[in-house]
């Protein structure tokens, strides 16, 4: 065996005894690690160590008692206490910040086209809510003037001003007018109506005082006479069919409700701020041109006015101004009549027909009574022929006597019969009889 084989074996040798030494006890073992230090718990060699002690159990009367105790988080104490270490990450995104927007300038194009942008003007919208409550107020409300008198007799008062311009076959010209806005009656007066009352109302039979168109559509007229005195004619419904649905809401509505099957071929309008419609009067085609924004007079009437005027719009709800008219065909010589509004405005007049004498001759039902009067005349005058041949044939001297009596009695009472029809139909309407 050379040299270092037998310093090997030797060396084998000596670890093998030293361990089965160690592990008897005898030696200690040189591969185990160095005992520890031992320290007491709860020292400060201890926790500098590691050592983390849990608190004290909760007392037994105070079962609620906390048995860790509270630290505020990042605090001394915490660190102290349980090592704590906080990591920070940056800082955290706010969840209500919106991402960045290209940014427009508000009411441009740029605006609307990106974002849908509509600008409401707040004191725009209040104004316009403001003006629609009063035109609502308007179209319900009546007026506050009183309504003249259903009787032809009595005071007539009226509130408002007309001036329109009439355009016919008959000429071109201006009339002045007074309305009722409670009821639509009218006042004409004589020096107001230009060319149509020549004379200014001056006749060689006498001079017309005013005329006045009643609610109910009849007429009178009112002026002294040579024969009768002061007296007012009754003329009845004098102006026509195309004016009766001014009072009649029916043909009112039904003139509105055709507007919309009608075609609406218009004429020349008046110009201005103005809209044309056409529709069904009675028994004639009506256009009309109406003011776009709504009237401030109050009424409950369909229409005010002689063809121009105020109009109850139902379609809108507002009282609306009419500024032209037009009848198509409704002139004399079959053409049209066009009429315009020049002014319109308060104005009071007042006018009283008790102290005249109400003449009804003239009306429908008197002119009727009158042609028939008239036509029992020839059954009169052949009875009176009748009558006269019989006396002349009677004997001449004391023994036709009688019969001459008899005969002018017939006479006489014929005479008196066809006096006092005459007389009844006089004093019925208001002509000057005296018995």
């Amino acid at each position: 065996m050379s040299r270092a084989g037998k310093a090997f074996g030797v060396g084998a040798v000596v670890v093998f005894a030293g361990a089965v030494l160690a592990a008897t006890g005898v030696l200690p073992n040189p591969f185990a690690p160095p005992p520890p230090d031992v320290v007491e718990s709860g020292s400060p060699e201890a926790r500098a160590a590691g050592e983390m002690t849990m608190p004290a159990p909760a007392s037994a009367s105070d079962p609620f008692a906390p048995n860790l105790p509270i630290v505020e988080s990042g605090s001394p104490q915490a660190r102290a206490l349980a090592g704590e270490q906080i990591e920070k990450f940056g800082v955290a995104p706010n969840p209500f910040e919106l991402p960045p927007i290209p940014v427009v300038e508000s009411g441009t194009e740029a605006a609307w086209i990106a974002h849908g942008e509509t600008f409401i003007d707040v004191a725009e919208e209040e104004r316009l809510a403001e003006m629609r409550r009063r035109v609502e107020a308007t179209f319900v409300a009546n007026s506050r003037f009183p309504p003249n008198p259903e009787s032809e007799m009595g005071t007539y008062r009226f509130d408002l001003l007309i001036r329109q311009l009439i355009d016919s076959s008959e000429g071109l010209g201006q009339i002045t007018y007074f309305v009722n806005s409670a009821d639509n009656s009218q006042l004409f007066l004589p020096g107001l109506m230009g060319n149509w009352m020549p004379g200014g109302g001056n006749y060689p039979q006498g001079e017309v005082h005013f005329a006045v168109r009643q609610a109910d559509g009849d007429v009178f007229v009112c002026g002294k006479h040579q024969d009768i005195g002061p007296a007012c004619l009754l003329l009845g419904e004098d102006l026509g069919s195309a004016f009766g649905w001014f009072r009649d809401m029916s043909l009112h509505r039904n003139f509105l409700d055709s507007i919309p099957r009608t075609p609406q071929t218009l004429g020349e309008g008046p110009g201005g701020n103005v809209q044309g419609i056409r529709g069904e009067g009675d028994g004639i085609m009506l256009q009309m041109w109406v003011g776009r924004r709504a009237s401030s007079i109050a009424t409950q009437m369909p229409f005010l006015g002689a063809g121009v005027g105020v109009f109850k719009d139902t379609r809108i709800r507002a009282n609306r101004l009419v500024h032209r008219t037009r009848w198509e065909g409704g002139d004399l010589d079959g053409g049209d009549l066009v009429m315009d509004l020049v002014e319109i405005g308060p104005a009071e007049q007042s006018v009283d027909s008790s102290d005249y004498r109400f003449v009804t001759a003239f009306t429908g039902q008197g002119l009727a009574e009158a042609m028939a009067f008239g036509g029992q005349l020839p059954a009169w005058q052949g009875e009176a022929r009748a009558i006269q041949e019989a006396l002349d044939a009677c004997p001449s001297g004391r023994a036709g006597s009688d019969c001459r009596k008899l005969h002018r009695q017939r006479m006489k009472d014929l005479n008196e019969r066809v006096r006092n029809e005459a007389l009844d139909f006089g004093r019925r309407h208001g002509l000057p009889v005296d018995d």
